[in-house]
Parts: structure tokens; sequence; C-alpha cells
């Protein structure tokens, strides 16, 4: 047999060629790339802290090199078809079930009869799934949950499998339409009739589809405080706020607030926040729009106020104003509206902090591209480097004290004050 180095192409009976291993030099960026592999699970192995992104990255460049680009571009191709398998574990009730069994074994026949369908179909979309590891396939037609399906049932976590399927498949489907009518815009100016992809798409914004769908809402408010669970440190342990907010003259009822969470949803973050850092005196405020606000019970230790971000901020001199993932929402000019009533309202010892993506300037990871491409599939929104954000603070006025981050972690704090 010729060596793995030179050997190109194999050919089955019928004559057809199709790949059969690596060669030249790709096998030799493949044995780099493994090696790479083999390095960082070494040091982790001696308790050598290794960011996670650099692990997966050297895992899905091996990967990449291996399946080369004719398997590479099949396999994108058909990503969609574990989507759909996905939401119909979710909306089967299959998931559900496999995991509240305790990772004991259920039969596709076993599970057809809880669900009243066909077991062929249950081991049809099942092949996928254990193929891509959502459940274990522990025999023939025979499956039981794990950590990772275990995670996907967990509170909210399918809803956001819901909303992407209602809103980005669809734009998705779409864009190719748009490109090639012209009507793809980037930041669409709606006063010369020009709209963002997912009004071209569904003929409306996605807060007025919010509002005329209460589950919609019910799967938005659910999803959005814990999509980033598991995968993210909280923004008080990236920024010290332990000790940088732990300052005299924020603990009286009648001083100006510690902290100010605006467009915070139902309080999670300045919740979490305060139980974490209980020496830290001072008033937490969530700020958010009514309906949001009225569809649960205000935390522990948290006030909350109706509030339109795009009006007057009421409270003045805050110690700090927090926006978590609020700006990505909106292109640069509206930020800056948005922006200008909290700078307004800033004091000479107030911070503003905002807990965002902050993308390098090349190599970003694909989480945070993925990101980008959704908020202006969504809303013509972005996220941004730290050039881009620097660049949007300073021209409200504002200097960039630090941008605050963790080894590994996409998402930064970035902490500016008025110059």
């Amino acid at each position: 047999m010729a060596p793995a180095s030179t050997l190109q192409n194999g050919h089955s009976q019928n004559g057809v060629s199709h790949e059969t291993v690596v060669s030249g030099s790709d096998a030799n960026s493949v044995l780099s790339l493994a090696n790479k592999v083999a390095e960082l699970a070494a040091l982790q192995t001696h308790n050598v802290p290794v960011p996670q992104e650099d692990f997966l990255q050297a895992i899905q460049r091996l990967q990449i090199a291996v399946e080369g680009p004719a398997h590479y571009v099949a396999r994108k191709r058909h990503e969609p078809n574990e989507y759909a398998a996905t939401l119909l574990a979710i909306d089967s009730g299959v998931l559900q079930i496999l995991v509240d069994n305790g990772r004991k074994p259920l039969s596709a026949q076993e599970l057809a009869e809880k669900i009243n369908t066909d077991p062929l179909l249950i081991s049809r979309f099942m092949r996928i799934l254990t193929a891509i590891a959502l459940f274990d396939e522990v025999g023939l037609d025979t499956y039981k949950s794990n950590a990772n399906s275990e995670w996907l049932a967990r509170p909210g976590q399918a809803d956001g499998y819901r909303l992407i399927a209602r809103w980005i498949l669809p734009i998705t489907a779409n864009v190719s339409t748009l490109w090639k009518t012209g009507r793809l815009f980037q930041f669409p100016v709606e006063s010369k009739g020009e709209y963002n992809p997912f009004i071209e798409t569904f003929k409306t914004t996605q807060w007025d589809m919010l509002r005329g769908d209460p589950d919609l809402k019910t799967s938005f408010d659910t999803y959005m405080p814990i999509r980033r669970n598991g995968l993210r440190v909280p923004w008080y342990e990236i920024y010290p706020a332990g000790t940088e907010l732990d300052v005299q003259g924020y603990s009286e009822p009648n001083e100006p607030p510690l902290l100010v969470d605006i467009g915070g949803n139902t309080g999670y973050e300045a919740s979490t926040f305060k139980v974490a850092n209980p020496h830290i005196k001072g008033r937490a405020i969530v700020q958010d729009l009514a309906e949001t606000l009225k569809r649960s019970e205000a935390p522990p230790g948290v006030e909350r106020q109706v509030y339109d971000a795009f009006t007057p901020q009421p409270i003045k001199g805050a110690r700090a104003y927090f926006m978590k993932a609020l700006l990505h929402d909106f292109d640069d000019a509206e930020s800056r509206r948005l922006l200008r009533h909290t700078v307004d309202a800033m004091g000479p010892e107030s911070s503003l902090l905002i807990d965002d993506w902050v993308l390098p300037d090349t190599n970003a990871p694909v989480a945070g591209g993925t990101y980008d491409i959704m908020m202006w599939l969504l809303l013509s929104g972005m996220e941004r480097s730290e050039g881009q954000w620097r660049a949007l603070l300073e021209s409200l006025g504002l200097e960039v004290k630090k941008v605050w981050r963790k080894e590994g972690v996409g998402e930064g704090v970035i902490e500016a004050k008025k110059r």
C-alpha cells in the first residue's frame, strides 16, 4: 500500500473515485494540528489552564484538515437537518421524556407509545441526534439522555431553539432573494423605504411581533436571562465589582443608587450581583419596558422602574449605569441616541459599564461572528470590536478607562467615564 503521504485517491469497484486519506502537505498539516491538540491536552492534564476557545479552535482546525474541502462543504450544507431533528425532539416531548427518565434507556417503540407516533420516525431523527451527541445510542433503536440533552432541557434553553426557528431560519431562507432584488440593507434608512432583514421578511418589527404573540414573548423573556449560562463569566467577576463599586455615599435611601441596570429584563444580572457581593451597600435598580417587568416579581434586593432607554434618564448621578447585551441591538447612530440620555445623567463619579462582546480585530471566534450576523438580521444591530467600541463611546465625550477581560472569554466589560 502506498504511504499516507502520497496516497490521494482510491477507486471503488464501479470506478468512481473517492478520497481515502490526506496527502502531501495536507498530511503534514494534519500532523501539525494533531500535535497542537495533544500539547493543549497535555497542559490540561498537568493543571495548566488552557483557554477553552484556544482548545476548541485547535480541534476544529484539525477536523477541517482531516475531512477536506468536499466533506467540509457537505457537512455545512446539511447542518439545517440537525436543527430540524433537534426541534422535533424538543417539541415532540422526546427530549423531556428521556431526561426525566434519568439516563435509563428507552426504546423507539416505548418513546413512540408515549407521544403517539410511529417508532420509525423516532429512529430516523434520533439517528442524527445520537451522531451529534445530543443523546446516547445504547442499543438497536434504544436511547438515553446525557449531559448535553440535560442541558438543553433546562428552563429557557429550548426557548432559544424555538426563537431561532421562528426568526432566523426564515430570514436566512430569504437572504438571497433580498440580495438579488436590492432589498438587503446593512443599516437601513426607513425614511428612504429601507428596512432591516427581519421587517423585509415578516413585514413587522421584532418588538411588534412579540407584543402580538404572548407565547412568543414568554419564550423570549424566559430565554434572554439564561441564554449565556455556562458560556460566560459573570460581569461582576470580569469587572472587579467587589472592590470598584464598594464606595461610600451610595448606601443611603436618599442618595443616588449604586447600580442602574438599563434594559435589565427581569433583574437577573442585578440580583446575582447583589447576592455575590453582600458587603456592597447601595440600591440596585432595574429599568425596562412595562410589558417585560410585569412578567415576574422583582428579585430580592432589587428595585424596578418602567423606563424606555430612548427617553431622558430619570436617575441622576448613579455610581454605575450598566448595560448588558443592549447596544448590540442597534447600529452606531441609534446607539448614540440611546447613550446620550445616559451620558447626560452621569455625574463626575459615575461609570458606564457595558457587558457585551468585544471582538478581536482579527481571528474572531465563530461565536462572536455568529452573534454579529444574528443581530444584523434581526435588528440591523451589530457586535463590535474594541476599536469600534472606543470610537462609539469617544464620539459621546466618554473616555474608555479600561476594557476588562478574562482569558478565553469573548465578552468583556467596558468601563467608561465622562471626560
